[in-house]
């Protein structure tokens, strides 16, 4: 068989482009918003402009002039997510973020859950608004797949009214992820209906801090009066969702086009809630509808681990954090609150480092090993292990011999494995274990951050 001669190729190919394009066209000029092919061709268009174009870093987000300052206390609305099993976090958390409860008059946060409550913060009365509630009420929902749900809420409530609180906690243990799912959208309705006027709503776990600085620089710069959707993208792309735990950001102009101008698509974004795994998939399917997908400019801005455990990667140091999740007790979020607060303006990834009082790069260049530490952390998929490793000199030896990609090395002196990472964490004390960085690749990435931006990553700390 011939090939086809190089003029006669490159017209096939000319066509072949075209068709795609033409096609993309019809489908996004006249299928539904939230249809399969629309959305392929957004996850694909998204997919090939984050390959051609670097990661925001501080110096992008600087070198913008901040047009739409934002003041917490009047432009934001906070949206504090619990649940029965975890609300001994919520007032911990309040204290953490210095929300103040919005009462009708004042105040910039409601909180959300599956129970109802009133309780004492600071001097002022805490409503938790029970969401769930106006869902068990509707007799709509009766029959519909999922409804099982509904029912695990009321043998939860009525254990509650009857003072079985043991027997309520163990239901949320088993269910509690599925009650979650009823709350999002009843919940982003009841906060828009009390505060309509935000410019932006941010949804957040009980579990979720939030830097203040750095979400205010990123806030500051963008247009709340244009419909979006902002968080750390999952999922696959018929349902390219902001995990919830690192924190959900819709503009009031989002708000307002789902609120206010399709109401009517509400009734079955519930019933969805009644089935759907991951409620925080629920925002992104709602506001697919409407033709809001997710913004995913500011994937890496987002975090959903525990400040010792946060995975900082090359491609991150230089850019600014917003978030961590997973402080599950209220002395961690209290802790984590305290050491944050003092931070003034933009938090870099890499400012951690410094942060929590690590070692300099020279340190650990004439120090490389040190012990009772972790700096790889939970293992995964792009981690390298090595069996039958006998001393942790060795293990550094093998993250030498992947420069390009490790970043840090853990040896542990139990089963004698060592493994390389190619992120760094911040880590905890871990008796047993050695540990140690690729400082040469490390100084040298600090370097390019300090040519870009200006300011040190690993060797300064940000102003505290």
């Amino acid at each position: 068989m011939r090939w086809p001669r190089p003029g006669r190729m490159r017209r096939l190919v000319s066509t072949l482009v075209l068709g795609v394009l033409v096609w993309a066209l019809v489908c996004w000029a006249f299928l539904p918003y939230d249809s399969a092919p629309v959305l392929w061709i957004h996850f694909v268009v998204g997919r090939l402009v984050s390959t051609l174009r670097p990661p925001i870093s501080s110096s992008d987000w600087l070198s913008v002039q901040p047009r739409f300052p934002v003041d917490f206390d009047v432009d934001v609305a906070f949206i504090a997510k619990t649940g029965y099993g975890t609300h001994h976090r919520l007032l911990a958390q309040l204290d953490a973020l210095n929300l103040v409860m919005h009462d009708g008059t004042r105040g910039n946060t409601i909180v959300i859950a599956d129970f109802a409550i009133e309780l004492q913060h600071n001097g002022h009365k805490l409503v938790v608004h029970d969401v769930v509630a106006p869902l068990a009420s509707d007799k709509a929902l009766l029959g519909k797949k999922g409804y099982e749900r509904i029912v695990k809420y009321k043998d939860m409530t009525a254990a509650i009214q009857s003072g079985r609180k043991e027997e309520a906690k163990a239901i949320t243990k088993s269910f509690g992820w599925e009650l979650d799912a009823l709350k999002f959208i009843p919940g982003m309705d009841l906060a828009y209906q009390q505060m309509p006027d935000r410019k932006w709503y941010i949804i957040v776990d009980d579990d979720t801090y939030l830097v203040h600085g750095s979400l205010r620089a990123m806030l500051d710069r963008l247009d709340p009066s244009v419909p979006a959707y902002i968080g750390n993208g999952v999922g696959d792309f018929k349902g390219r969702f902001a995990h919830g735990g690192s924190a959900i950001i819709v503009s009031g102009a989002a708000m307002s086009l789902l609120f206010d101008q399709n109401r009517d698509l509400l009734p079955a974004e519930i019933v969805n809630s009644l089935s759907e795994t991951w409620g925080d998939k629920l925002v992104a399917t709602a506001l697919q509808k409407i033709g809001v997908y997710l913004d995913e400019r500011f994937n890496h801005f987002f975090n959903g681990e525990r400040p010792e455990i946060t995975r900082i990667r090359a491609d991150r140091l230089c850019s600014p954090i917003i978030s961590f999740h997973g402080l599950a007790q209220p002395e961690q979020m209290a802790a984590v609150g305290d050491k944050f607060r003092k931070v003034k303006g933009i938090l870099l990834w890499g400012s951690l480092w410094k942060l929590y009082k690590r070692p300099s790069m020279p340190a650990y260049a004439r120090t490389p090993v040190r012990a009772d530490m972790d700096h790889v952390g939970r293992l995964d998929e792009a981690t390298m292990t090595f069996k039958g490793i006998e001393k942790p000199e060795l293990c550094l030896k093998n993250c030498n011999k992947h420069y390009q990609t490790c970043l840090a090395w853990t040896w542990d002196s139990k089963d004698k494995a060592c493994h390389i990472s190619p992120w760094i964490i911040v880590g905890e004390h871990a008796p047993g274990k050695y540990s140690g960085v690729n400082a040469g690749r490390l100084q040298r990435i600090s370097e390019k951050c300090l040519s870009e931006s200006k300011r040190g990553i690993l060797d300064t700390v940000p102003r505290v």
